[in-house]
């Protein structure tokens, strides 16, 4: 009896065995360091197949399973018992299918599941009694769906759920019920959807919430009241808000981009705001309020025509990357005193020169240096040698102007140290003897650290130079650039294989020469001749023999 029971544990064992074998030759399986296993089916396009099915359900509890990818395989429809015996499941990805209705009965016993990926599927309804037999859920997404409507057919619980992703769908408002349940939920992503009002969402009653993504969207109104307290993060850009209701002093991270915000008021920037984008909006000025931690703001592509006086070390003394970009702003002074780690002034149609004294008021924290980034301003012709002198820079960024001409000063220092980081690409450089340092000290630089900053460092005149790489006389000991512009040309037309070598190459005729090319010339055709004969005479003598017969 006893052998027999063996027996059959051993057949079962088997078939255990084999169906993992099975699994194993279609997709990637994996043993994790914990000893958990981890099989993913990403693509295989198994859709209906049969074979595959009967593999998972002969999986059972005894198979540490933790990990299950099955996305993109056309699945329409899961049977119903396909996942029971995972009860081991903590993240389940089916995204990229055509699903289209999801049964609770599906996963009614994977009651350590945490993680479900059904995003990129077919759905138009989603039940959400499905968090009432998935104890363990943490995070769900549903994302890129076409979800309209959200139902409720479950008893009244909580779930542990703190991540939902509903992002583009077609979801217009939001039950007062269902977010009740998500009494642990931090982070929603309602983005790409067609909410007009955050009134019809109810999330004042999510006090867990942390961060909320609702761009694109057509929000006109941002009313601060619809959106619960707990709220450090928001994220509400590319809608229509021209109006913002009430303060927002929880907030510590504000993206209001790509918006019609045409004024700004005090109820916005609050002490505990860190982190403000107010791109792609109407601003003509800046309000003068005080934020003691702002350390990021971002008011490019607005309409100023100056760097306002109130963005200061006074009223932002944390104030560490400044972008103004994109702005009518011709003259580009700073008249507050100003500390940062980044200031970024790119895409400025209206800037053509900046002056000795334009950015004096700029300066790095104490005891740091600054990353300046001037570039892809198509009217820029003119930077003084001294602009930047009462700089430390980390990195200087001027790539993509129309400059001619750089200053040695205002890269180079006075202890004759570089920059680290010097960008100069796409200028259209007049290559003459002004500009010989930066084949003397800058390309060698470049070229032993950060040889990606020379692939369009180019010379636009003279013509006989014009775009050719400056790094193309890497290594040459002549001051190329002092030089004639007549000698281009015959130095252009040598190719050297060593560039570090200045001498010229001699192809000299010689009596001797001539004397050489003269035998080995008869030689050569004496034997073409001889050959020619031989061939003929071994042609006749075939003949006769042929005679013969």
């Amino acid at each position: 009896m006893i052998i027999y029971l063996n027996l059959i544990g051993l057949c079962f064992s088997l078939i255990i065995q084999s169906s993992i074998c099975d699994i194993c030759s279609t997709c990637s399986c994996t043993i994790l360091m914990n000893k958990e296993q981890e099989i993913n089916c990403h693509g295989k396009y198994l859709g209906n197949n049969d074979m595959f099915n009967f593999d998972l359900l002969t999986l059972d509890n005894y198979q540490v399973l933790n990990k299950l990818v099955l996305s993109k395989n056309n699945i329409v429809n899961l049977p119903t018992n396909l996942l029971k015996k995972l009860q081991s499941l903590r993240s389940l990805d089916l995204s990229e299918n055509i699903i289209k209705e999801i049964y609770t009965t599906m996963f009614i016993d994977l009651n350590n599941l945490e993680d479900l990926n059904l995003s990129k599927n077919a759905l138009r309804i989603f039940d959400y009694s499905l968090l009432e037999v998935l104890p363990a859920l943490l995070s769900l997404d549903l994302s890129y769906n076409h979800i309209n409507s959200i139902e409720y057919l479950m008893n009244k619980t909580t779930t542990k759920i703190n991540t939902l992703d509903l992002s583009h769908n077609n979801i217009s408002s939001l039950s007062k019920i269902f977010l009740e349940s998500l009494i642990n939920l931090q982070y929603l992503d309602l983005s790409f959807n067609r909410i007009h009002s955050l009134e019809d969402c109810s999330l004042t009653v999510l006090n867990s919430l942390k961060a909320i993504h609702i761009n694109n969207n057509f929000i006109v109104t941002l009313n601060m009241q619809a959106l619960p307290k707990t709220l450090i993060e928001l994220h509400s850009g590319y809608n229509q808000i021209s109006e913002i209701l009430y303060n927002l002093d929880y907030i510590e991270v504000l993206n209001l981009q790509h918006n019609n915000i045409s004024e700004l008021h005090a109820n916005i920037i609050t002490d505990n705001l860190q982190h403000l984008n107010i791109s792609g909006n109407m601003l003509s000025s800046f309000p003068n309020v005080i934020s003691e931690n702002l350390k990021v703001l971002d008011i490019s592509n607005n309409k100023l025509t100056y760097i306002p006086e109130v963005i200061s070390i006074k009223n932002f003394p944390l104030l560490f990357q400044f972008d103004v970009s994109q702005n009518p702003i011709e003259n580009l002074t700073i008249s507050s005193d100003l500390k940062l780690n980044s200031f970024i002034a790119s895409k400025m149609s209206m800037l053509k020169a900046i002056d000795e004294g334009t950015l004096a008021n700029l300066r790095p924290p104490s005891n740091g240096c600054i990353h300046l980034t001037i570039s892809n301003n198509e009217m820029l012709s003119f930077i003084h040698k001294d602009a930047l002198r009462h700089m430390t820079l980390c990195s200087l960024d001027l790539s993509n102007n129309q400059l001619s001409y750089v200053a040695k000063e205002l890269v180079v220092r006075n202890n004759n140290s570089m920059i680290y980081s010097v960008n100069l690409q796409r200028n259209p450089f007049k290559c003459n003897c002004t500009l010989q340092w930066m084949l003397s000290d800058l390309v060698p630089q470049l070229y032993s650290i950060q040889p990606h900053l020379l692939d369009d460092l180019r010379c636009a005149s003279p013509s006989e130079i014009s775009n050719i790489r400056m790094v193309h006389w890497y290594g040459w000991k002549d001051k190329i650039f002092c030089v004639d512009t007549s000698v281009f040309k015959e130095n252009l037309a040598m190719n050297v294989a060593n560039v570090m070598s200045n001498e010229v190459v001699h192809f000299d005729s010689s009596t001797g020469l001539l004397v050489v090319v003269g035998i080995a010339t008869t030689v050569l055709t004496l034997l073409i001749v001889g050959g020619i004969l031989w061939t003929q005479k071994i042609a006749i003598r075939r003949r006769r023999i042929n005679r013969k017969f």
